[in-house]
């Protein structure tokens, strides 16, 4: 038997993989202008993007786990599907902690409200390996947002289109 939240569910999950699906490979540096459409709930939800990567690069499982809901779906275009608070913070620790760490590029972050529910906050985020100067690796990333009264934690999180990153050349 399928229940109301099994149905509601199914529809999202895929939106936001069709969404993914259609996605260009990321380009590494921003190419066109962003007007928020709610200043207010962008800010918010970057300082707490801010705040749950500052805890997933200081390997802070439980500082991270705080920022997504238990019943988080993690989709990652080489990793597959992680379903659960628990898993996800799982792998951050066997897989991320003194490997590398995520950045977001600057000017890439966008927010878009989801009347009833929360946002959708998309962007490119680099990856760093330790020790490294520079990336290495870029992505495209988009992050469900749900509000639950003052709380706000990540429902849904796809990680797509990985690949090598390339700095921007400098002008002459």
């Amino acid at each position: 038997m399928i229940t109301n939240a099994m149905t509601l569910r199914r529809p999202a999950t895929f939106a936001l993989l069709a969404l993914a699906a259609c996605a260009a490979p990321p380009e590494p540096h921003p190419t066109s202008a962003y007007a928020p459409a709610d200043p207010s709930l962008t800010a918010l939800i970057a300082e707490k993007g801010a705040a749950m990567f500052a805890a997933f690069n200081a390997c802070d499982g439980d500082g991270f786990g705080a920022y997504v809901e238990e019943g988080l779906e993690f989709y990652h275009d080489q990793a597959g599907l992680s379903v659960g608070r628990a898993a996800t913070v799982e792998a951050v620790k066997n897989n991320v902690c003194n490997n590398f760490t995520r950045q977001l590029l600057p000017g890439t972050l966008e927010v878009w409200p989801v009347p009833g529910y929360g946002a959708i906050e998309t962007g490119l985020h680099t990856f760093t390996k330790v020790g490294a100067d520079a990336p290495h690796g870029v992505a495209r990333f988009l992050h469900v947002w749900h509000q639950a009264g003052d709380a706000w934690r990540i429902s849904r999180i796809v990680s797509y289109a990985h690949g090598p990153y390339a700095p921007k050349p400098k002008a002459d």
